[in-house]
């Protein structure tokens, strides 16, 4: 089967243009005869989730780890609603790693286990902690195992019973992440990092590549992130619950932090930072867009946010000719209405049509 695709490209087109896909499932320039046409007067590459977790769910409000077939059909449900690509951040012992991909699913940049020490960090995701002096060591093990990612725990509270407690707390020193990050880069693996404290721009001068949530991001990690190519996955499905659902502490800063994203994401925009969507374990990708918007972008800026921006950041090709393509057209253009992103009318990932 081949397609023909007539349409807007998005983030950033505004005339229509003509695409094909071959029976190869390959993108080529060129007329292919007897194609069928795709329905849809807007395209984009397919979405990305750049903070994903196909393997945990949520049972009474805490998160679980989800058996194999479980998160596969997680990444068949993405798929449908057009997501094409997710960075899987941190699965339960790296659990996501032995996944058997098929085609169809959205392509996997997989973190492996999260690393954080025993007592800090969510029990059921954290089968087995990672003291300071092996940090480097299970790291590198992840990257061992096919990960190309590392997600580090940065802070968190101290759980009791099962349940975090009371502020965040550091949960490793600089050093030791900064140790870490560099025997990692030399690996050739990348490190995000969970932080919702003011550290982020020790984070950053350790060397992180991305921070992940940065509730207490302020104009100076910006600025150095702006420098280093740090990106910035703000979670707001997940984080801005938290000021409906969490600790009094937790709500205090969500609030503050609501009011500061509307100087912030524009500011982080303007400096080149990328800003990346991403919906950890709540809401959809294109609610995500949508309070991207809701709190500072511009529409178009927001759909970059999980779109071109993100697969350039992820150095994922998607719009290489003579390559398996990844699409997703919608009928309205999601510019003028974010909610379109939700009711795609056609979705390929690698060639292979899925919607």
């Amino acid at each position: 089967m081949s397609w023909a695709v007539r349409a807007v490209g998005l983030p950033d087109g505004d005339q229509p243009v003509d695409l094909w896909v071959d029976a190869a499932g390959c993108l080529v320039r060129e007329p292919v005869p007897g194609a069928e046409r795709l329905p849809g007067r807007y395209v984009a590459p397919g979405l990305v989730d750049a903070h994903a977790h196909p393997a945990v769910g949520s049972e009474a409000g805490m998160p679980v780890a989800l058996g194999g077939g479980e998160a596969l059909n997680v990444l068949a449900e993405w798929a449908a609603c057009g997501v094409g690509l997710v960075r899987d951040a941190g699965s339960p012992g790296g659990s996501v790693l032995d996944l058997d991909l098929v085609p169809g699913l959205p392509r996997l940049q997989a973190a492996g286990r999260f690393l954080a020490p025993a007592g800090r960090y969510f029990p059921a995701l954290l089968p087995e902690g990672a003291p300071q002096q092996r940090l480097t060591e299970l790291a590198l093990g992840e990257l061992a195992r096919g990960g190309r990612w590392v997600k580090v725990i940065a802070d968190f509270p101290p759980v009791a019973d099962g349940i975090p407690s009371g502020a965040p707390e550091l949960t490793y020193s600089s050093k030791a992440i900064e140790s870490m990050v560099t025997a990692v880069h030399a690996a050739g693996g990348r490190v995000a990092a969970h932080v919702t404290t003011d550290v982020v721009s020790d984070l950053v001068r350790a060397g992180v590549d991305s921070v992940e949530h940065g509730i207490a991001i302020d104009e100076p990690a910006l600025r150095l992130m702006a420098r280093t190519g740090a990106a910035w996955t703000p979670t707001l499905c997940a984080v801005l619950g938290l000021g409906e659902t969490g600790p009094d502490a937790a709500r205090r800063r969500v609030a503050d932090h609501r009011q500061r994203l509307h100087e912030l994401l524009p500011l982080a925009y303007r400096l080149g930072v990328p800003i990346l969507a991403g919906t950890d374990t709540a809401g959809t990708i294109a609610r995500e867009v949508a309070l991207l918007a809701e709190h500072g972008l511009e529409p178009a800026a927001a759909i970059q946010a999980a779109t071109t921006t993100a697969y350039r950041f992820l150095g994922e090709p998607f719009d290489q000719a003579g390559q398996p393509t990844t699409l997703v057209t919608y009928q309205d253009d999601p510019r003028e209405d974010l909610a379109v992103l939700s009711s795609p009318r056609a979705v390929i990932i690698d060639g292979v049509r899925v919607r």
